[in-house]
Order: structure tokens, then sequence, then C-alpha cells
């Protein structure tokens, strides 16, 4: 998975752009211009979105069946690789203010079109190669599940992890969906939470009493 960040305008474009809504206008090696679809996973993030569904989030067992029909979609999508699956929940039409668009596509695939469009996007580069950052399947797949199933637990930092390592206590989450799953235990605005890394951000989990863990020394 690569990753952009894009404005209110642009990011509902390119949505529907790697979704295969929308053609792009690419070139061919005979020189001819073509309309192009391509349809590729994608998921957009915006912290405007994000304090939406928080805010209209009431608590019923309508919005936890929601929920949890939200986080079976997701679950299915990555299992089976739909990209018509994961690509429902993601409506461009619906898109609050300007934030990040992921998508899971051939870097060559994506520079291309990207190259093709105008104003020129470029992808979120890594802090050490500078090549572009890459989520691995399963930080994505979590993320996804922990944002439609429990968007009022999870909050997404610009900073990468390192900057919150420090004298922190590691810890392993032992069940559940986040198995395996190594990261640090913060305080943040008033809140315990669990961090760990995305890409070149880090996603913070609150209400860690959900999650059976171990410490790591």
């Amino acid at each position: 998975w690569y990753y952009m960040y894009l404005s209110y305008k642009e990011l509902k474009r390119y949505i529907a752009v790697f979704s295969g809504r929308k053609a792009v206008k690419l070139r061919s090696s005979e020189g001819v211009t073509e309309d192009c679809y391509f349809c590729f996973r994608v998921f957009s993030y915006t912290e405007a979105g994000h304090r939406k569904r928080f805010e209209q989030c009431d608590y019923t067992k309508q919005e936890y069946a929601a929920r949890c029909e939200s986080a079976q979609i997701v679950k299915e999508a990555f299992s089976t690789g739909s990209a018509s699956l994961l690509n429902a929940l993601t409506d461009e039409k619906e898109v609050q203010g300007s934030g990040w668009l992921f998508v899971c596509a051939p870097l060559e695939q994506l520079q291309r079109i990207l190259s093709a469009m105008l104003p020129r996007q470029y992808l979120v580069t890594d802090y050490v190669t500078h090549r572009a950052a890459v989520i691995p399947q399963r930080q994505m797949e979590e993320f996804i599940y922990l944002y439609e199933s429990m968007p009022y637990n999870i909050e997404l930092l610009n900073r990468p992890l390192e900057a919150y390592l420090q004298k922190k206590q590691r810890i392993r989450i032992t069940g559940g969906i986040f198995h395996g799953k190594e990261g640090c235990i913060m305080r943040l605005h008033r809140n315990t939470r669990l961090v760990f890394a995305f890409g070149n951000m880090t996603v913070a989990i609150s209400y860690l009493h959900s999650f059976p863990f171990e410490k790591v020394d």
C-alpha cells in the first residue's frame, strides 16, 4: 500500500480514478491518447470525516450492528482480495475535507497515472530510503478494521513511532485481530494509548482494557 496527502477536491478526484469510477487519459507507446480505467483497492482518511463519524456515533444497537457489518466487510475484502468490497466503504461524494488517500497498486502503474494527471501529485516518501513509503498489507488491514469498527478508539498521528518510543513501556497484544502486534504505551490527551507504526506515521489506540496484552522487556 502507498499513500499521499491531498486537498479536498484532489482527494475526491483521485478516489474516483483509482477505484475505477473515472477514466484517466494516458498516452500509449504509439503516441495515441486513450481513456483508461483502473480498479485498485483504496481507502481514505480525513480528520474532518473522522471527527464527524465520532460526533455522530449514538452508541445504539443499530450503530453497533453497522460497525460490526463494516468490520466484517473489511475482513472479507482482505481475505478475498476484493477491490469492490473494500472500495464500497469509500465514496468520494462523502469525503469531508483534505486528508490521506491509501491505494494498493503496482508502483509503476501509480507513477504512470500520477505523471499523467495535473497538477502533479506525489506519493509520500520514506524518511530513510527516500523512496515511496510502503504500508504492509497486515498494517493496512488493522487500521481499516479499527476505523470501521471502533472509530472512537483510534487516532492517526503524523510523527513516526520512534518519536514516541523513548522510556515508554512496550507491550504485545495477545488476542484478537492484533494478536502479536507490539507497540508502546503512552499518555495522550489524558488517556492511555497503545501506539504502533503505520508507514511513516503512527496509530494510537485508546481503551486498552478491551485488548488482552502482556508487557515486553
